[in-house]
């Protein structure tokens, strides 16, 4: 009796220990781009230069060709070849 009273606490335990978490972005971190979504400034108040300025700035992070080559490189890979890749192992 008291052998299943602990398994069912344990599954318990695992099941609230492993419950989904959700996590809202904070719409203040992103600047006026976050304040004009999440409805603080209205479309009247946003700079259109700030707000270009902002979005050139987010696309300009991640139009490298250098970084899509290496995406384009690794996306086949499993786990063990990405860690020996990083080592510099080759069989």
């Amino acid at each position: 009796m008291w052998f299943f009273a602990m398994i069912i606490i344990l599954l318990i335990l695992l099941v609230w220990l492993t419950r989904v978490r959700e996590d809202f972005i904070d719409m203040n971190d992103m600047g006026d781009l976050g304040k004009m979504m999440s409805g603080q400034k209205g479309l009247d108040q946003v700079d259109p230069q700030k707000l270009f300025k902002e979005m050139r700035s987010l696309l300009d992070r991640y139009d490298k060709p250098a970084l899509w080559e290496h995406a384009a490189a690794v996306s086949d890979k499993d786990p063990g070849e990405l860690a020996r890749m990083n080592l510099g192992i080759t069989n």
